[in-house]
């Protein structure tokens, strides 16, 4: 090639140097209309249309990509890993329940007002309704008020073990296997009762006077890998309830797999406390039943007339007004008894 027509490189270098810099500068200089849609050259957002068709479809399969080997991997965890009989997500142990439940520290109520007793029962019926196992019936030895023992001095109430899917009971079937923490009476019970899997339940007064404690269908849940409607409940009636005064409880569920937490309430354990009113002492709508008697002791206090108000004699002009004609009787006849009966003199 001759030597004229040769350019050294250096000098192309610099010539596309050059040009990039002025396209740059181009570019910073356009205004911002021309950055978001350039008409001249047909652009939007700097790209052109098959500019933008090449990216799209990129994005486009990328995607679908990704989105076919997760749903691959995910239908072989679900369908041959995961077991279709047994929940996909185990929970931990059931919790527990007391009904009626108020949502306050003591269930407070009088026995002679039904306008605090029905609704108390209502709770129940709905909560026994809701098992669909014919609830009621089931428990209806303890329903011979209508009102579950709280009109006649017998509350009862409902302990419920939450209902966790694929839960598998781990039961104390002897005695020997019960902790150290277990109460006496828990030892006899499973001495006795201790034939089938079961989850044992324990109640005691933590404060106050102590009443007769009767579980129904007993001290126990049956346990099962399906437990539901009445095997997840068990009724306590209080018999001998004190009068006035509130009793504090705490029931504790007993199984290998039941952790037992004093720091949450319904972990292994719940409290409540019940206090049955039969006083009328403040409040307003007390009414005594036809049926209830009251207390051969009470003597009844007779309270004096109030005193008649004062004759208004200022009303006349500072003039005595005549009295009544019924006051002027009831002074003749006082004046006729004080006077002395003496007899005549005899002649």
């Amino acid at each position: 090639m001759p030597e004229d027509v040769m350019v050294p490189a250096g000098d192309y270098k610099l010539v596309k140097q050059i040009r990039r810099n002025q396209e740059t500068r181009r570019k910073k200089d356009l205004p911002w209309s021309k950055r978001i849609f350039d008409i001249d050259e047909h652009k939007l957002f700097g790209r052109t249309a098959l500019g933008w068709m090449r990216i799209t479809g990129f994005y486009l399969v990328l995607y679908a990509l990704i989105v076919c080997i997760v749903a691959f991997w995910l239908g072989i965890f679900m369908l041959a890993i995961m077991d279709s009989n047994k929940p996909r997500w185990l929970k931990g142990p059931p919790g527990l329940s007391m009904v009626p439940n108020q949502n306050r520290s003591v269930l407070s109520y009088f026995t002679h007002i039904m306008s605090e007793v029905n609704p108390i029962a209502d709770r129940i019926d709905d909560f026994l309704n809701k098992l669909n196992d014919n609830a009621i019936d089931f428990f209806a030895d303890f329903n011979q008020d209508t009102t579950w023992g709280y009109a006649t001095e017998k509350p009862t109430v409902f302990i419920k073990l939450n209902k966790v899917i694929g839960y598998v009971p781990e039961t104390y079937d002897t005695a020997d296997d019960l902790p150290k923490e277990a109460p006496e009476s828990l030892h006899d019970t499973v001495g006795k009762l201790g034939n089938s899997p079961k989850i044992w339940i324990t109640c005691e007064v933590t404060n106050g006077p102590k009443p007769e404690m009767v579980f129904y269908p007993g001290p126990y849940f049956e346990a099962s890998e399906n437990m539901k409607g009445v095997t997840r409940v068990v009724a306590i009636q209080m018999n001998k309830m004190p009068e006035n005064a509130k009793t504090f409880f705490c029931c504790k569920v007993w199984a290998r797999n039941i952790p037992i937490d004093d720091d949450y309430q319904g972990m292994g354990l719940i409290k409540f406390a019940l206090s049955m009113r039969t006083d009328d002492d403040g409040h307003p709508d007390f009414e005594l039943p036809s049926t209830r008697k009251a207390p051969s002791d009470m003597v009844t206090e007779l309270v004096p007339a109030p005193p008649a108000p004062p004759r208004p004699e200022g009303m006349l002009g500072g003039l005595e007004m005549p009295p009544s004609p019924e006051d002027e009787k009831d002074a003749i006849e006082n004046d006729a008894k004080k006077e002395e009966m003496t007899e005549p003199p005899s002649l």
